[in-house]
């Protein structure tokens, strides 16, 4: 399960800052020391299915590493985004080439037979921020800045997402919006980026 907090950041001199922030709060902030270049390509079958059921399928790639990812329906309210994830190294998103597996068996039981098609493409640029307290890893913090491609449109985006780790719970994901919160404004983001790439269609 991924639990997530989304900000718009309408200020990008604003990341100039956050990166720059050593503690927010009682959190010390520990700053990639490089920024993570990725090509996302989310893909749906021709009807729609995955959209229909509110799925998301996305290929990554940064480097050589590739990774494909399933999310599910979004539980959360406002800037919390909650959903069932399933992630694993592939090249390919069809699920036929996936290794046994829940990833391969949920979309296999979203899509059946048919065939998938890229959709549209995000281009980001991500640093990552790694939140300590008291000993623990308890979030990552990434400052996105990138564009979404859909149908010949793009659009640019500015984002701030905080996403919780095994060690952390939701107190620490309430006290760092809260701190980081001070040193910026933060717009919630009600919808993920996948949304927002569809809207362009």
């Amino acid at each position: 399960m991924e639990i997530e907090a989304k900000f718009r950041i309408d200020d990008p001199a604003a990341f100039t800052a956050l990166a720059g922030l050593e503690r927010a709060g009682d959190y010390t902030l520990a700053v990639a020391p490089h920024v993570e270049q990725q090509r996302n390509i989310y893909y749906d079958t021709a009807d729609g299915r995955l959209r229909a059921a509110h799925y998301g399928l996305r290929i990554r790639s940064v480097g050589d590493r590739t990774v494909a990812t399933l999310k599910g329906p979004n539980q959360g309210q406002g800037e919390l985004h909650r959903r069932p994830e399933w992630e694993l190294e592939a090249t390919s998103p069809d699920p036929a080439t996936w290794p046994e597996g829940p990833a391969r068996r949920e979309l296999q039981a979203l899509i059946g037979a048919v065939p998938l098609v890229p959709l549209l493409e995000i281009h980001t640029a991500r640093r990552h921020i790694l939140a300590a307290h008291d000993g623990r890893t308890v979030a990552e913090i990434s400052l996105d800045e990138g564009v979404l491609i859909a149908a010949g449109r793009r659009e640019p985006f500015h984002e701030l997402e905080i996403e919780l780790l095994p060690a952390g719970e939701h107190t620490d994901l309430e006290a760092l919006i809260a701190a980081l919160g001070r040193h910026t404004r933060l717009a919630p983001e009600h919808r993920s980026k996948l949304e927002r790439g569809l809207a362009l269609l």
